[in-house]
């Protein structure tokens, strides 16, 4: 395989992506690049004909590839839970008159491909949001109770006092004295402030005055994220660091916002305990048998807990139905790759499959939770006792700190 055919393919399967998208939508699609606008189309006028258009991709330029690379990556994000309900709010609230035509579309891979022909500055924000809504589950997350604060305000004066703070906070890390801020306020009242600086570049593209194509100087991997929400004073940050570093980036943050001198406390503790579920002689045992069949996790995300290593975690995926012993086993021959082992990591996210007891007829209904220190989608579920035996679950597992 040459080198820019690696470029195209790296990360992800292209031709299950490819097949993923609906034949109109993939003409639509793929046509904004000349060459490929020129195909006989009636070869890849069905869903699972793909192999005439994956040819034709590993022709382009190097510049070329790295486009649609960068683009189908982002459409099996956003395809996603998170990235869908995100680009729905910002339908809603940029484009209302698409959101009938989008609710209509059934694959979740043509939802995210329509948005990015028929919305462009939905889908764009969209990916920046998702992101945040991601890495709100994680470590680097951290909320703290509302205070009694001065009016805020998103003036351009007090975001510049922003800046101009958080390169003070910096200085001492040889970060430069520059640092940009987007702010966007969010449908729910949410005040989002995304700082960087400019030593954390991640190529992006997005869309020019013009309607082209162009790197975005702003990365998605951005160094904090500030939520604020105005009516209660409750603040969230995602950034990197201990107890000294966010004390000090809150102080700034409600100095600059809202000319409020805030007292250092510290955040609220995560809702969940998901570490001990890797310690040796760990089940999922202890829950409502009169109703659980079986337990299986699809996906776990575990991140080092020490210094000095590159990565910034490993996050296998499993059949349904794999059971834990084999999954902690996989995880421990992943580790010994990366010179660690269990001790040494922290569970960050965990996706558990749940079948429940049938009634002798029928094979009983199943979900799946996906869980974090941060919380749970639990509460998306929409029926009511699954939600109740989900929560059991939890509580059984010792995962549920209250």
């Amino acid at each position: 395989m040459d080198d820019d055919k690696e470029v195209l393919v790296a990360g992800f399967d292209l031709k299950t992506t490819l097949k993923r998208i609906n034949p109109e939508l993939r003409r639509e699609f793929f046509s904004a690049w000349p060459s490929l606008a020129e195909l006989d189309w009636s070869q890849i006028a069905k869903q699972r004909q793909v192999d005439h258009l994956f040819d034709a991709l590993q022709k382009l330029s190097s510049d070329e590839k790295r486009e649609v690379n960068l683009l189908l990556r982002t459409f099996e994000r956003l395809k996603e839970t998170c990235g869908l309900r995100v680009l729905l709010e910002e339908l809603q609230q940029q484009a209302p008159e698409h959101v009938a035509t989008w609710g209509e579309i059934k694959s979740r891979m043509d939802k995210v491909v329509w948005t990015y022909l028929n919305a462009k500055s939905v889908f764009e924000e969209a990916v920046i949001f998702a992101r945040a809504d991601r890495l709100s589950n994680t470590r680097w997350a951290h909320r703290w109770p509302g205070v009694q604060c001065g009016a805020f305000s998103a003036a351009s004066d007090r975001i510049e006092d922003l800046k101009h703070s958080l390169v003070e906070h910096h200085n001492g890390e040889f970060r430069g004295d520059r640092c940009e801020i987007h702010h966007y306020a969010r449908q729910n009242g949410a005040e989002y402030f995304f700082a960087y600086l400019p030593e954390w570049p991640e190529d992006f593209l997005v869309f020019n005055g013009d309607g082209q194509l162009e790197s975005l100087d702003v990365p998605t991997a951005f160094n904090i994220l500030f939520v604020f929400s105005p009516r209660t004073g409750v603040l969230e940050m995602i950034a990197a660091g201990g107890l000294k570093t966010l004390h000090s980036l809150r102080k700034r943050f409600y100095g600059a916002m809202t000319r409020t001198e805030v007292e250092e406390i510290p955040p609220d503790r995560p809702a969940f305990q998901l570490d001990h579920l890797l310690a040796d002689g760990f089940t999922f045992s202890g829950h409502d048998i009169a109703r659980v069949e079986r337990v299986s996790v699809t996906r776990i995300l575990v991140c080092p807990r020490v210094e000095g290593f590159d990565i910034e975690g490993l996050q296998p995926r499993f059949r349904a139905g794999t059971a834990w012993a084999r999954v902690v086993e996989t995880l421990d021959r992943m580790l010994v790759g990366v010179s660690l082992d269990r001790s040494q990591v922290g569970v960050e996210e965990i996706c558990i499959r749940v079948q429940c007891v049938g009634d002798g007829e029928r094979r009983g209904r199943r979900f799946t939770m996906r869980v974090s220190p941060r919380g749970s989608d639990l509460k998306s579920l929409d029926d009511d006792e699954l939600r109740v035996i989900g929560e059991g679950c939890l509580r059984a597992w010792e995962i549920d700190r209250d």
